[in-house]
């Protein structure tokens, strides 16, 4: 299982491989109860947290891409559980 926490411009992503995504993923709806998906041409925009996050997956590497500063905490957040 792969997670990386990778800055991407003024943004962090939290980048992973499929079996860290589906772990992630379980992380996520667990600890926050307002998950929300809106399926989008090439990504998903995912609400969770008060914030707002690009899911992507080119070349089957998943990733969560914020779109905010507090989106930075939580993936900082999220991608502790896992260090």
């Amino acid at each position: 299982m792969k997670i990386a926490l990778v800055q991407v411009g003024d943004r962090l992503s939290l980048e992973m491989d499929a079996v860290g995504f589906d772990a992630v993923w379980a992380l996520v709806e667990q600890i926050y109860s307002d998950v929300q998906v809106a399926v989008a041409g090439s990504h998903d925009r995912v609400r969770f947290g008060g914030a707002v996050f690009l899911h992507e997956n080119e070349w089957d590497q998943p990733c969560l891409l914020s779109q905010t500063p507090e989106g930075d905490a939580l993936l900082k957040e999220v991608a502790g559980h896992f260090a």
